[in-house]
């Protein structure tokens, strides 16, 4: 393995936080395709990807590694000075020869490069070659900063030929508002197998490595917690603040775990019926009162399903062991269902044929109460790994705005299927108050 030798005086996990041990165990096992890595202002990720870069050319001779940035003349003060500096770390300094024209770091016993490109050339990124091996590494800085996933999809296109073995590194500040690209497509990775998401921050350097940091960016992140929290959540914690015109301001996601399930006194059920283009939908919650908290755990949707095939679904979700161990048996629990024409009638299916006690909410001309209930509430717990449609519909419903910029009084319709599916369940529970 070349280099091994040279690295020997250099334990790379010394380099990096505790959080990034297990993500950098996982590069070297290949264990992911895409590496997703997100945070706030000094949560070392940048740091810890050119690490992961350097040892990675060391010690698989065929990767060369592409480092991308959106423009070609923020380059030399940005990623390539970061590669520098985990080459001096890694104690490898003999091995690697560094030059400006064209920009690129070669790895001297192999010949294998770290080449470095903006996206606002792509003939340059389309010509991409190289003396051995192939462009096995590419890293995305300031992914933020692209056109969108298209554009990404493109560069990696033009990048990713010639072997079977990839490295995709993707590093960002995530934008204020959930509707910025980055942070869908985020919410969408954050389910694929050959993805692995991690979030960091300066908090996670400073229980390890305070050192790290500095005294004055630990004062300017303090300064900024105490005069302005949220601007400190977004720009030092990495959280996705929004706009200001967030609908539901109490959601958190939170995984939610089967003992934890089994354990709620209340469940609430509701369906929003649909058929193609709108989903038929069917959302489960647990109903703290006390604490006024729901937590939604499970989701299911369908698209051109009668009522007798989304009816079982219903039934084997109902379906479950009250214990670890025991025989599962049918759950006779209250369903609550939009009070729609078309509604009656699959309710009718549920009821004579399948034995599923389907309800209308008596929903009236309560949409605008619902919502506010529901924003109202403490907290709205979402398992965004469990139901990821529903944690999308509400961290992205917001109020909209006028021509001049205004946010006016009204809930916006449309991506709210899981929504609904809760209301139509809480209903009862928003009349009581």
């Amino acid at each position: 393995m070349p280099g091994a030798t040279a690295m020997a005086t250099t334990n790379a996990a010394d380099l990096v936080i505790p959080t990034f041990h297990d993500v950098l165990g996982d590069i070297f096992a290949h264990g992911h395709t895409h590496y997703w890595l997100h945070g706030g202002r000094g949560s070392t990720k940048s740091s810890f990807i050119s690490l992961s870069i350097v040892l990675l050319v060391v010690n698989f001779p065929f990767a060369n590694a592409v480092v991308v940035r959106r423009f070609g003349n923020t380059l030399r003060d940005s990623v390539y000075q970061q590669i520098l500096w985990a080459v001096g770390e890694l104690r490898l300094d003999s091995y690697f020869r560094a030059r400006l024209s064209p920009m690129e770091i070669t790895y001297v016993p192999t010949g294998q490069k770290i080449i470095f490109r903006g996206a606002d050339d792509p003939l340059k990124l389309k010509g991409v070659k190289f003396p051995t091996g192939y462009a096995a590494v590419v890293w995305l800085e300031e992914l933020d900063q692209f056109d969108g996933i298209e554009a990404v999809r493109s560069i990696l296109n033009s990048l990713r030929r010639g072997g079977d073995d990839f490295w995709c590194f993707y590093s960002y500040n995530p934008p204020r508002t959930m509707w910025s690209w980055v942070n869908q497509e985020h919410m969408e990775r954050m389910h694929r197998a050959d993805t692995l998401v991690r979030k960091t921050s300066y908090l996670d350097v400073m229980s390890s490595h305070p050192e790290w940091l500095g005294g004055p960016f630990l004062e300017e992140a303090e300064y900024l917690h105490e005069v302005n929290e949220l601007a400190w959540r977004w720009e030092y914690l990495g959280e996705v603040t929004g706009t200001g015109g967030a609908v539901f301001g109490n959601v958190r996601d939170e995984r939610i775990t089967d003992e934890r399930i089994r354990g709620f006194d209340r469940t609430r059920n509701g369906i929003d019926w649909g058929w193609f283009p709108d989903p038929w939908r069917f959302v489960r919650c647990g109903w703290e009162p006390e604490a006024r908290r729901l937590l939604v755990f499970e989701e299911h949707t369908a698209n051109k399903m009668g009522p007798e095939d989304t009816g079982r679904i219903v039934l084997e979700s109902l379906t479950y062991a009250d214990d670890p161990g025991e025989e599962p048996y049918f759950h006779d629990e209250l369903i609550w269902c939009d009070d729609t024409p078309d509604g009656k009638v699959q309710m009718n299916t549920y009821r004579r044929d399948l034995g599923i006690r389907a309800r209308p909410a008596r929903k009236g001309r309560m949409r605008k109460l619902s919502y506010e209930w529901l924003a109202n509430l403490r907290e709205i717990v979402i398992d965004s790994e469990r139901c990821p449609l529903t944690f999308a519909e509400f961290v992205n419903k917001e109020y909209p705005r006028d021509r001049d910029g205004n946010w006016l009084d009204e809930i916006p319709d449309g991506q709210d299927h899981s929504i609904d599916a809760i209301r139509y369940a809480m209903m009862d529970d928003v009349l009581r108050g």
